[in-house]
This record gives C-alpha cells, sequence and structure tokens, in this order.
C-alpha cells in the first residue's frame, strides 16, 4: 500500500519538478538505501533480479534507490539524470501471475532508472519489460500478496502516470499536480495504451461501437481496491497538494508524506488505512516503511531525500545527490556491499532487529512513540523541525550555485549531521520511553498486535519495561 505523488514545474526557470513518495509494506521489511553505480556491461552480460535472469543491457545509469532489502527492485529511486520512478500496488479483474518466474513491478523500476535518460524513455523500457517478461510472483517478504503496478515516472521537465493490469497498460502525461494509490486512476483521458482500442489503433479514446474506453472501468477490482483505501489516501494527498499549485516546495512535499488524515495529535490504531503516513494496526497491516522527496531541475544534479526509515512523521528526511557517470560512493560509514549490487549506505537491515542499521535505529523511536504518541512525538518534533527546516534551506540554495562534485560533498556533510540527530533522537527516546511503560496510549489490542510485531523481528523494548 503506497502513495506516489508529483508536482510539475511551472514556466519559471528556477521551478523544479518535485515528487514525493511513502512506501507501505509489512511492518518488519526493512528498506535499506542503496546506491548502484554507473557501469559498462560485457556482451551477453544477465542481470539476475528478484526471481528470473534477464539480458543486460551494454551500459547502465547510476541510481539511488529505496530498496525492500530482500528484493533486486525498489520502491523508488532516482538515476543520474534525475529520472524519478515511484511505485503503487493496484489491484484489478485482470488474473494474477503467482509464479515466481516473471519480474516484480519494483523489479521493472530498478530496470528504468538504469535504462533510461528522461521520462518518456523510462515509460519505454517499462512497457518492453512488461511484453517480454510479464509481471508476477509474490511481492511481499514471506508473504502472499499479489498485485499489479502504476507509477509516476517524472524527470525534470515532465511527468507521467503509468497503470498497467496485467499485461495491460495505459499512460498520460501529468500538467500541474498529480497523485496516486492503491488504485486505477486514468479513464478515458490517456495518452497511448496497450489495449485494443478503436480498430488497433492505440493512441484512440474511442472504441469501435463508438464508446469511449475507460481503462479505470474496465480493470478495476473494486472489492479489493475499497479495503486497500487507495481513493481516500489519493484524495487527501491530492488535495493537499491542489491547495498549494504553482507553488510546492519539498517542505510541502515532506508535510503532505507526514499527514495520518487526522487532527493532530494523531491516534495510533484509528483508522489505520487512511492517513498517507501508515502505522501499521489492523486487519490489514501495512505500515509507511520508507519515504522519498525527489527535487529535479534541468541543468542540476538531482537532489533526493530519503528517510532511510519509516514513519516519514517521526524521521528526518536527508539530502542525497548523484554525479553524472558515478562510478564511486562518496558517502556511507554504515555502508554495505548489496547482495543485488551497489552499496546500502546507511547498512543492511533486515527483517531482524539491527541497531548498527539506520532502518531500524529509526525502529527504536518509531516503536517507543507508537505506544505513547501525544506524549513522546514532541520530543522528536522539539529537536528535529528546526535542524530539518535549516538543512532544507541551506541546502537548496547551494544545489542552485554548487558544481556537482562540490554539491555532493555538501549533501554528504548534511546527511552526516542528520544521521547523528536521528541517533540521538533514539536515545533520547529509549531514555524517556519507560517513563510511560505502564500507561501506554493504545488500545490493549493494539499493543498486543505490535508485540507479536515485535517479537518477529526479535525486537527488545528499553530496559525498565
Amino acid at each position: 500500500m503506497c502513495d506516489t505523488m508529483v508536482s510539475t514545474p511551472v514556466s519559471s526557470a528556477d521551478k523544479a519538478m518535485i515528487v514525493g513518495k511513502n512506501s507501505d509494506r509489512e511492518p518488519n521489511e526493512a528498506q535499506n538505501i542503496t546506491f548502484i553505480p554507473a557501469m559498462d556491461h560485457p556482451g551477453g552480460a544477465r542481470v539476475q533480479c528478484t526471481y528470473i535472469t534477464i539480458p543486460q543491457v551494454k551500459h547502465t545509469c547510476a541510481a539511488l534507490l529505496s530498496r525492500p532489502f530482500w528484493m533486486y527492485g525498489a520502491e523508488m529511486g532516482v538515476n543520474e539524470y534525475g529520472v524519478a520512478i515511484g511505485n503503487e500496488a493496484v489491484f484489478t479483474k485482470e488474473k494474477y501471475h503467482k509464479k515466481n518466474d516473471a519480474l516484480l513491478g519494483m523489479d521493472m523500476l530498478r530496470l528504468a532508472l538504469e535504462r533510461s535518460r528522461n521520462a518518456k524513455g523510462a515509460i519505454d523500457v517499462i512497457i518492453d519489460l512488461l511484453d517480454r517478461y510479464g509481471q508476477g510472483g509474490v511481492h511481499t517478504m514471506g508473504g502472499t500478496k499479489y498485485y499489479h503496478n502504476s507509477f509516476i515516472v517524472a524527470d525534470p521537465m515532465e511527468a507521467y502516470v503509468f497503470e498497467s493490469a496485467g499485461t495491460q497498460w495505459v499512460y498520460k502525461k501529468v500538467t500541474d499536480v498529480a497523485s496516486i494509490s492503491n488504485c486505477l486512476t486514468i479513464e478515458s483521458d490517456f495518452d497511448r495504451t496497450s489495449y485494443n482500442v478503436g480498430a488497433g489503433h492505440n493512441n484512440r479514446n474511442v472504441t469501435n461501437h463508438g464508446q469511449l474506453f475507460n481503462f479505470k472501468e474496465i480493470f478495476s477490482d473494486r472489492l479489493y481496491t475499497y479495503f486497500a483505501r487507495g481513493k481516500v489516501r489519493k484524495s487527501c494527498s491530492f488535495d493537499m497538494l491542489a491547495s498549494k499549485k504553482g507553488s510546492i516546495t519539498s517542505s510541502d512535499m515532506m508535510k503532505v508524506l507526514r499527514s495520518h488524515n487526522m487532527i493532530e495529535p494523531y491516534q495510533p490504531g484509528k483508522r489505520p488505512m487512511q492517513g498517507i503516513c501508515l502505522h501499521a494496526g489492523g486487519l490489514i497491516s501495512s505500515q509507511t516503511v520508507g519515504s522519498m522527496v525527489a527535487v529535479l531541475k534541468k541543468g542540476r544534479p538531482p537532489l533526493v531525500y530519503f528517510t532511510g526509515t519509516s514513519a516519514p512523521c517521526m524521521g528526518i528526511f536527508k539530502p542525497h545527490t548523484i554525479e553524472k557517470n558515478q562510478k564511486k560512493m562518496h558517502f556511507g560509514c554504515q555502508s554495505r556491499p548489496s547482495p543485488f549490487g551497489g552499496f546500502d549506505i546507511y547498512g543492511s537491515a533486515s527483517s531482524s532487529f539491527d541497531e548498527s542499521t539506520l532502518w531500524w535505529t529509526g525502529e527504536v523511536i518509531h516503536r517507543h512513540v507508537l505506544m505513547n504518541y501525544s506524549s513522546l512525538m514532541p520530543l522528536i518534533q522539539s529537536r528535529r523541525n528546526e535542524i530539518e527546516s535549516r538543512i532544507i534551506s541551506s541546502v537548496e540554495k547551494k544545489w542552485n550555485t554548487s558544481s556537482s562534485k562540490d554539491f555532493s560533498k555538501i549533501c554528504n556533510g548534511y546527511a552526516e549531521e542528520l544521521l547523528k540527530l536521528n541517533n540521538d533522537i533514539s536515545e533520547i527516546i529509549k531514555k524517556e520511553s519507560p517513563i510511560y511503560a505502564n500507561k501506554k496510549e493504545v488500545s490493549r489490542w493494539f499493543a498486543t498486535q505490535w508485540n507479536s510485531i515485535n517479537s518477529k523481528a526479535g525486537f527488545i523494548f528499553s530496559e525498565r519495561e
């Protein structure tokens, strides 16, 4: 369950394309920030994706990914040319391919970033992969969930919404702001589709019977879509963006990603699937496990903020960038080689508790605060908000004037400062949370559900509890 949004640049040359994305998956399904270097490959080379091996291309681009630890692909990412993609699960009437002998939507996202220099090229890559290999297999860690995929694909100049149902697909260009969630959104106002519309001309919107072709109406599985609450979240995120259309900033996008779609303080366990920032607890137990805001501008290197942790309401957005043809990683005191190539720059977190990684350090904060949100959340906000805001303002001013190499050093320095802040907040929360251990603000059922989640990960609360 996810949400992806885009704000396109207005005519002014100093405006940027901004893409925001929350990735919602299983609560112990850690997500790592992975740097993929630019590489040249010999003829006949092949690439091992999550389930299948496919031919490799001659050259692949450098990319930064937010990647579920157990798969080749990624939920979101940006490449060296400023192509940014976010992925969504959608539920359709088309039969799901349940054998693990196809590409995941996340595989297609990574392959598109590695093989394209603009948004339209990335869409062409996804279409080709979908036609050649299909989409399918288990999409969740140790689970049995299957779905089809949609994407927002953007570069500094244009953005598209791409949606699929099995091997069928449709896309349209974004003109101002757009939001997608766990539901099909494109009806008859598309630019192109694979479906046999109007005597086989796939760029027409009228069928041979004179009726408007409606992709959403034909393919949407209304029951699963309803319970996923994608329409509710899409409406929330779109309305928040539309209210600031033409003047949206990266901070505005972060505010959307942190929204619980209710008056604060948030009440954990209440309407669990209706916020943009999701916390597990309920019959459908998904939660936000990673967040990204990408700022793209022609002539500038991509600026991308990753939390590297779950729960953006409690996380810190850290700035990163990529240089053209970058082959070495310049940042990452916690970095480890990734099992699917490249480097996990904040450590290689898995489904087991490991406080040496950023993702699980973030969970120390998240899982303590979730039990006493109104009491502990102010401790995060008082230490994070001013520092994060100051760094965002500073890094974006320097983005417009610095060379690529200098800007890379600037981002790395700020990322290190914010990583230290994350660790400091973790220590504060561990110290303060035992005070509230016997007066949790959540229901017994909610606390019991999280006890089970914690037990599976080997997560240990502070000793005084």
